[in-house]
């Protein structure tokens, strides 16, 4: 669940650092998340970080990422029977990472979404009581119908 959520998070606010999953096929083996150092030396002499390789989606059983250019070294995180917060949690801590704040623009455009949400939550709730209504006189019409045509034939 990590990958498929939190990664998705982490690749977009980060896209200038290749991130690949490597899944292996047995289920047995351990869950890992490898975290791969690269030299800074060798960051600096690529031709771009904006230009980093698309990330990956492979089941093998290498743990070496395939566009690891020079891996100064390697920090591992057992995820086996983590939550999805759990290995974010020791994920920020193994990488000294900081949560990036909304802007100004994003504040005001969460409130937004947020008031909408609000507005669009009263709306349902108005028409389902419309349609209870009109449900409840559709079947009082309906009895009343059944009531007449019952006494007629008595």
């Amino acid at each position: 669940m990590f990958w498929r959520h939190e990664l998705v998070r982490l690749k977009f606010h980060n896209p200038a650092i290749p991130m690949s999953i490597d899944r292996t096929a047995a289920q047995t083996d351990p869950a890992l998340l490898s975290v791969h150092y690269t030299n800074p030396d060798a960051v600096q002499s690529s031709s771009s970080a904006t230009s980093a390789p698309a990330a990956r989606d492979s089941t093998t059983k290498n743990t070496t990422p395939s566009n690891a250019d020079s891996t100064e070294r390697v920090e591992t995180i057992n995820m086996t029977h983590s939550n999805n917060t759990e290995i974010l949690e020791a994920f920020v801590r193994l990488t000294k990472a900081y949560p990036v704040e909304p802007t100004a623009a994003e504040k005001e455009e969460l409130a937004s979404l947020e008031e909408q949400r609000v507005r669009s939550a009263a709306a349902s709730k108005l028409s389902a009581e419309v349609r209870a209504r009109q449900q409840r006189e559709k079947e009082l019409l309906e009895q009343a119908r059944g009531d007449i045509a019952a006494s007629k034939s008595a």
